[in-house]
């Protein structure tokens, strides 16, 4: 008894710190890397199957509203990441300062899924890059705890890891801090690239509005100076098992 009772405090502790924090959904598969890619099918149409119902120029972009659809895990991740990392979206009175027509603080129903300006119409939206690839990993429940600063990910600990070859699904795509940051997830290893979810990237006519979207990142783009592949994730040293 003393002994289970001991257990459970420490399971309590560990799930209070973020080790095991919780996640409120199904996981879509019990294999850590095949989680997050269907997590970020999952954003980009409900099907998970890893296309869309919108595209802008040769990129797929969701057509749906996933930040609202699990409002709790939405609403901690913002908070780990707060008003300068989350989104550049904001509104006077979100006490975040002002700019955008819409609020991603205080209005993810509207921002989520909206147009607002936009030439493609109503696109979902994910908020910046980090913010939304850790939501994807904190929803598929593979890691559950935020990522590091751009320095951290790339300097200290694990580091990460510069030759491409050996990318598999899942990995996280991250940049060096001494360039424009920029975090993604590998879905898929192409002959030329890596196909890529993620948020803040593709634009729309020249006109940012947070899109996530699937696209390829070319190898003779992905110089080793400037990306990475951050070997801190949970599952980094685990296969890939479709």
């Amino acid at each position: 008894m003393r002994n289970l009772r001991m257990f459970v405090v420490a399971l309590l502790v560990l799930t209070v710190s973020g080790v095991f924090a919780p996640y409120s959904e199904a996981r879509l598969s019990n294999n850590n890397r095949r989680a997050v890619v269907l997590e970020a099918f999952y954003a980009l149409r409900p099907s998970h199957d890893g296309g869309c119902d919108k595209t802008i120029g040769p990129n797929c972009v969701s057509s749906w509203n996933y930040l609202n659809s699990d409002w709790s895990a939405y609403n901690l991740i913002k908070s780990w990441y707060g008003c300068s990392f989350a989104s550049l979206w904001k509104v006077s009175g979100d006490g975040c300062g002002s700019g955008w027509p819409v609020s991603f603080f205080n209005n993810v129903a509207s921002y989520g899924y909206g147009t607002f300006g936009g030439w493609y119409g109503s696109v979902g939206r994910g908020g910046q890059c980090k913010y939304f690839a850790n939501l994807i990993l904190y929803r598929s429940g593979s890691h559950t705890s935020k990522f590091p600063t751009y320095a951290q990910m790339w300097n200290f600990g694990n580091g990460v890891e510069r030759n491409f070859s050996l990318a598999v699904p899942g990995d996280i795509l991250t940049s060096n801090p001494a360039f424009a940051p920029h975090t993604a997830i590998v879905v898929e290893i192409k002959p030329t690239g890596l196909d890529v979810i993620d948020a803040n990237f593709v634009s729309d006519a020249g006109s940012n509005r947070e899109v996530i979207g699937r696209h390829l990142m070319l190898f003779t783009d992905l110089d080793g100076d400037a990306f990475g592949l951050w070997k801190g994730v949970n599952y980094y040293y685990e296969p890939y098992i479709p």
